[in-house]
């Protein structure tokens, strides 16, 4: 195949589902990981995609759902530093809810070596807690989704109908003062709307690139919501407009 049907095939893929993976490229193609790192560098210095850690994505993803490893790959020291801060809210006893989102992920790096029950809905969450000795771990089940690698629809709402939750730790695909916290994907949404009626703490945990955003899919106003935890990035006058309605926001400091 030549380089330029190569190219506008990985453009197509792109279109398609928002984002690509360098190894997957190259096994598609049959072609050396290094030929792909150009395929992706000439597009990207032709402003046709944007490229992350381990691939690219569509120059505008917003409003469609991008797969994990994209997610995962994109501000990841400002979600590690956001989720450490996180992580130390918990305490021994706690029941706590980790949802889908790669900032929430990255907690699990974090946790505190106490007794706590996790309740989740995220397949990697559930990988990465699986073997560690001091959580009571629980998994909603329910339709997965390979996209978000979670589980979503009826099943998984209904499962922790009987939990009370101490802490929500929810991620967002938008977080405007205004409209409150949104999502791409309606299923998750949904699951976070429910179980926020059953969470004494809402805790948002989010970089400071999605303050402002508007997504398709709502699940909680502002006035349900109790802590913003993100990045020192954030434009004060947005922080105090959201602590102006009564969350408690933390910054993890970026410097």
């Amino acid at each position: 195949m030549l380089s330029s049907h190569r190219r506008n095939e990985i453009l197509r893929l792109i279109d398609a589902h928002g984002s690509v993976l360098s190894m997957g490229l190259a096994e598609k193609f049959g072609v050396s990981h290094e030929t792909i790192r150009k395929d992706l560098e000439k597009l990207a210095e032709a402003g046709r995609i944007q490229r992350v850690h381990g691939g690219a994505t569509g120059l505008d993803s917003r409003g469609r759902e991008l797969p994990l490893p994209a997610r995962q790959s994109t501000n990841r020291y400002a979600k590690a530093a956001i989720a450490k801060q996180a992580a130390s809210l918990i305490q021994a006893n706690d029941t706590v809810f980790l949802d889908a989102s790669s900032t929430v992920l990255a907690m699990t790096e974090f946790l505190p070596a106490l007794p706590i029950t996790v309740l989740t809905n995220a397949h990697h969450v559930v990988v990465a807690l699986g073997k560690q000795p001091h959580y009571n771990l629980i998994c909603t089940g329910g339709t997965y989704e390979e996209i978000s690698r979670s589980y979503v629809g009826p099943i998984a709402e209904d499962s922790l109908r009987r939990y009370m939750i101490r802490w929500l730790f929810v991620g967002v695909d938008g977080l405007d003062v205004k409209v409150g916290a949104s999502e791409v994907n309606p299923g998750q949404a949904v699951l976070k709307e429910r179980l926020i009626q059953r969470a004494e703490h809402v805790c948002v945990v989010t970089d400071s690139s999605k303050l402002g955003r508007k997504s398709p899919f709502i699940y909680a106003a502002v006035n349900e919501l109790d802590y913003l935890i993100t990045d020192s990035h954030a434009e004060p006058d947005l922080i105090k407009r959201f602590e102006d309605e009564g969350i408690r926001v933390i910054l993890t400091d970026l410097r």
